[in-house]
This record gives structure tokens, C-alpha cells and sequence, in this order.
């Protein structure tokens, strides 16, 4: 993850006056994001998927580096890459699947878990998916056939940026948990991914320092790993 340097070091600072620990020396290096995407997602569209999630994720003290890939990839389960998978290898794809609805809900996005609890490195998110949540939620942005492919575009973006920096959220935290309220907030309504609001997608402060902690313990992991090469 790219940490803007400012920002970070000002988060710590101000978490560490809290609790009474010492700030860290330095942030941790910038994080890559690999991207895939399925064919019908158009370069507009991606733009302003990363623009949302960035948007989310700045203003919580992070920011990312985004490098896209090819369109056809083969998930991390398939291949025969060893060894742990450090920050700098997370993925994400963007495609049509529609994934596996829970308790009646349709996913935006989902990561898989291993058998240890550990998250692994592919986010997934469901343009399909958020083009049916857009045209069911015609009580709250109107029929979705009456708008400009702009307008659906941006709506769409925002569904799915949202559900993409909740996914990271997971990754990032390395937990399955979900909050009551915030960013990790288990349901959303149809308002709440399509509003232009974005208050209710926050990441608290107890949450912010578990993200900071762990990317400057791996970024340690990463070097050491590097001086070995």
C-alpha cells in the first residue's frame, strides 16, 4: 500500500499521544495493487471504481498504487507460487461472477480465507452484481433504464469502490470480523452504496493503527527478504 507519508506519520503520532507508545520511526514503503478486469469494465468506469475506494481510504490516512495486469488471470488457489504472500502481491479482479449470496444478500465483493484464518491475496468484485443491486434500487436513485450511461456508470462506481474498500478492509486488518458501524460494517443498504455520502465508511482509530502496525511489520518481512537477493 502507498502510505502518504504525511498523513501516516501524523496518524501515529496522534494514536501514540493516545495510548501513551512510541511512535514508529518511519511509515511503511508503498503497496502495489495488481488489477484485472473483465472486458466490460470500461476504463471510465475502473477510474472512478479506484477514485471512490481511494477517496474512502485517504481519508482514513492510506492511499494505494494501482498496476493492472493482464484481463485473464488464474486465481492464487490455482497456481504453484511458494511461500508467504506479502502486501506488494494483492490482486484484484473485477469481473462479472456473482459469487455466493449469504443470508439472502448479494455480494459487491468478497476475499476467501485459509484454513488458518489468514486472508489471502484476491479481492473479487461483481460489476454483475452491482448493475442488478442498481436497477432493484429504482426507490432510491430511479430507474436505471430513464439514466445516461454516465450517470449508471457512477452509480455502479460507487457500489463497487465502496465494496472494494470494505474487501480491503479485510485484507488489511487480516480478520473475517465485522463492526456494528464504519467501514467494516457487515450489510449495507442501497442507499448507503449509491449516496453520495461517505461518512458512514469510516475506519476507526483502534482499526487505522492494526492497519499501520501490520504494514510496517511486513514492510520489515519485504526488506529483509530483498537484502538476501
Amino acid at each position: 500500500m502507498l502510505i502518504a507519508t504525511s498523513h501516516v506519520v501524523a496518524l501515529l503520532a496522534s494514536l501514540s499521544l493516545a495510548s501513551g507508545a512510541a511512535a514508529p520511526v518511519q511509515p511503511p514503503p508503498p503497496m502495489i495493487v495488481n488489477l484485472s478486469t473483465a472486458a466490460k469494465i470500461s476504463p471510465t468506469l475502473l477510474a472512478r471504481v479506484l477514485a471512490e475506494t481511494d477517496a474512502i481510504w485517504r481519508a482514513n490516512g492510506f492511499s494505494f498504487v494501482w498496476r493492472r495486469a493482464a484481463r485473464e488471470v488464474v486465481p492464487y488457489a490455482r497456481t504453484s507460487e511458494a511461500g508467504p504472500y506479502l502486501p506488494s502481491h494483492l490482486r484484484v479482479i473485477i469481473g462479472n461472477e456473482i459469487g455466493v449470496s449469504h443470508d439472502h444478500r448479494t455480494p459487491l465483493g468478497w476475499i476467501a480465507f485459509d484454513d488458518d484464518g489468514g486472508p489471502m491475496p484476491e479481492i473479487y468484485v461483481s460489476y454483475e452484481n452491482a448493475r442488478r443491486l442498481l436497477e432493484a434500487a429504482r426507490g432510491v436513485v430511479g430507474l436505471a433504464s430513464n439514466m445516461t450511461a454516465a450517470q449508471r456508470e457512477l452509480f455502479l462506481a460507487r457500489a463497487m469502490g465502496r465494496a472494494l474498500a470494505h474487501e480491503m478492509g479485510h485484507y488489511l486488518l487480516a480478520s473475517k470480523v465485522h463492526t456494528p458501524r464504519g467501514l467494516m460494517q457487515a450489510s449495507r443498504s442501497a442507499y448507503e452504496f449509491f449516496s453520495t455520502e461517505q461518512r458512514s465508511f469510516r475506519v476507526d482509530p483502534a482499526q487505522q493503527q492494526t492497519i499501520a502496525a501490520r504494514l510496517l511489520r511486513e514492510s520489515l518481512v519485504v526488506s529483509r527478504l530483498e537484502s538476501r537477493d
